[in-house]
């Protein structure tokens, strides 16, 4: 033991210990960056606990860019962690981590489970995800849609959007405009222009950048978009299906957040024959595979699911899946939203708040059960993980 605390002292005093036994700081900041980019979301969280140094270089906006640019759809569950309310990131959804559970069920892992911890201000209770984009999510109460929360709950950053009273509020989408590097808030107001009638009405729409305390009119949107089956983001505008007086699928539209425009936008071309008989409130709009996606029931405990390969392509619609789901025709008014597919050949899908799988190779059906997390999921949706800081988006509370 002596000759070991020799030993460390001689190394000490020696002029050259720096070069003989250099930090892990003396690794230029561009290598350190590319090799945090490349570790665990869990990882990188408690490596800027370790130094300030880590703190300020995972803080850096080039870094933000160089982590987003790789990071991968993760599940984002809004749910009970240990009996208490919160968000958490159930990240790395692989093999590797999901297992046969009891009765069947799959066990993911407390490995890939990161809960936010946000600041005990944050007014989280009673909201609901909107959609989120670049790692940055709206939070909404339903209803009264007041207030709309701007977080990025990785950084823990958050902002309030200021509401002004003006009619009753019906829906509402959230978007990035990359032309200005902007996050928006849009909002659907049901206005009466007549009296008494309600043919009468028409679809207004609003638009607050995060960070003002201006919401702008951008003119009428469609009278009968279906608010409740899409609002997906996806190449810098948001998507939804338009339906009929019968409520039967009609067309699409999106909401360009550059041009600040509603535009007509593609369907599949194979729904046009079937106009009268797609009801939408069986369908509901997403983004699988890096493409848009639309999930409907046509009836007989099948479930199709269509994607478009190529946006904003009509013939690019293809169905690339057809599910079974023994329990469909039972419960006729639940939608099912594929979140993710899998590279074994899971596709992992949420329902009233029920967190399932299905299985293209063999057609099975299993819950999906996260490590202390409640089986009763408040709300799930697909979510990238970010490091992007919301000081740059306007005012706000900060830690």
């Amino acid at each position: 033991m002596k000759n070991l605390l020799t030993m460390k002292r001689s190394r000490a005093s020696t002029p050259n210990a720096a070069a003989m036994f250099p930090s892990i700081l003396s690794i230029p900041h561009f290598i350190l960056m590319e090799i945090l980019s490349k570790l665990p979301m869990t990882t990188i969280c408690n490596c800027r606990c370790v130094c300030s140094y880590f703190r300020n270089l995972i803080s850096d906006p080039q870094f933000a860019q160089l982590h987003l640019s790789r990071s991968q759809p993760s599940l984002l569950l809004r749910s009970y962690y240990e009996r208490e309310s919160s968000l958490c990131l159930v990240e790395s959804i692989d093999p590797c981590v999901v297992d046969s559970g009891i009765n069947g069920d799959i066990r993911v892992s407390d490995k890939a489970l990161l809960k936010f911890k946000p600041n005990c201000d944050l007014p989280i209770k009673g909201l609901e995800v909107l959609s989120s984009c670049n790692g940055i999510i709206c939070l909404y109460k339903p209803r009264s849609y007041d207030p709309y929360v701007i977080c990025n709950p990785v950084v823990d950053e958050y902002v309030i959007v200021p509401q002004v009273e003006k009619g009753s509020i019906c829906g509402s989408g959230f978007g990035f405009c990359s032309g200005t590097n902007r996050y928006k808030v849009l909002r659907f107001l049901s206005l009466s222009v007549g009296f008494g009638s309600p043919g009468l009405i028409k679809l207004e729409a609003e638009i607050n950048t995060v960070g003002t305390n201006l919401w702008r009119g951008v003119g009428d949107a469609p009278l009968y978009l279906h608010l409740y089956s899409g609002g997906c983001f996806l190449n810098g505008a948001l998507h939804w299906i338009v339906h009929d007086t019968e409520n039967c699928f009609e067309s699409m539209c999106c909401f360009n957040f550059g041009k600040e425009q509603f535009q007509p936008f593609p369907g599949p071309s194979q729904f046009r024959g079937l106009r009268g008989q797609l009801q939408v409130d069986t369908m509901k709009m997403g983004v699988l595979k890096d493409g848009l996606s639309v999930s409907h029931h046509p009836g007989n405990d099948m479930l199709e699911i269509w994607v478009m390969k190529d946006y904003a392509v009509q013939d690019s619609w293809t169905k690339d899946f057809v599910i079974e789901i023994p329990w469909l025709d039972l419960y006729p008014g639940l939608l099912y939203l594929p979140l993710m597919v899998l590279n074994n050949g899971e596709i992992f899908m949420v329902s009233a708040s029920v967190l399932f799988s299905c299985n293209m190779r063999d057609g099975s059906i299993r819950k999906v059960r996260v490590s202390r997390i409640s089986s009763v999921i408040i709300g799930a949706t697909t979510y990238i993980p970010s490091f992007i800081s919301l000081r740059n988006a306007g005012t706000g509370r900060y830690p």
